[in-house]
């Protein structure tokens, strides 16, 4: 699994420090990679105009870090940030603030499925594939879109009509599940079958 965390903070709607013109604001710490480096406004034109509301996003070791220590500290250190970078007389206190700890979930233990290397689209089929009665759809059954909503989007409407079809029909199958795995996927596995639905192997014109 990966940890991506995002913190959100709401300031008083008429104290908003920062350009709400613009949707990212980045902060590039002079000792420590990766902290508190991406904020996006969420009060702006198509957003939530008026609302005060500012995120950032940390990610891998600092996502852990984040997650793992007092609320109070990760405001602390994010206020930090903000200050330096605005000025500590145009920040105040947010009147909220919160974020998810994905990597403490029992049933999640991070916030997003990420395949470690080595893992091949054979390994991947035997998650997807049914158990009898029983199917699974999520970011993390998708072969091409795993750890993006657009994946648990894809899946859930595949399965869901797979289901509906077979209620319909008084149906049954088996997806493919590998009983012997390979160490690399063939190209011909690259297929419908096994999820993947666009090749990889297009060129559009530049062999």
């Amino acid at each position: 699994m990966g940890t991506y965390t995002k913190i959100f903070l709401q300031f008083p709607p008429d104290q908003v420090f920062w350009n709400t013109s613009y949707q990212f604001l980045l902060y590039a710490d002079p000792h420590e990679r990766g902290y508190y480096p991406v904020f996006q406004s969420l009060d702006g034109e198509g957003f939530l105009p008026g609302s005060g509301i500012i995120f950032v996003t940390v990610v891998h070791t600092q996502s852990y870090v984040v997650e793992a220590q007092d609320e109070e500290i990760t405001k602390a250190e994010v206020l930090g940030v903000l200050r330096s970078m605005f000025g500590a007389e145009k920040v105040p206190e947010p009147i909220g603030f919160m974020y998810p700890r994905w990597s403490l979930e029992p049933w999640a233990y991070g916030s997003y499925s990420n395949w470690p290397p080595g893992t091949t689209l054979e390994m991947h089929q035997n998650l997807r594939a049914n158990v009898g009665r029983l199917f699974f759809a999520g970011e993390a059954t998708s072969a091409q879109y795993f750890g993006f909503l657009h994946g648990a989007w894809f899946e859930g409407q595949a399965v869901g009509n797979t289901v509906a079809k077979l209620i319909k029909t008084d149906g049954y199958i088996d997806q493919v599940h590998y009983q012997t795995l390979h160490g690399t996927t063939p190209e011909q596995e690259y297929n419908a079958i096994n999820g993947w639905e666009v090749s990889t192997f297009l060129t559009y014109g530049f062999e």
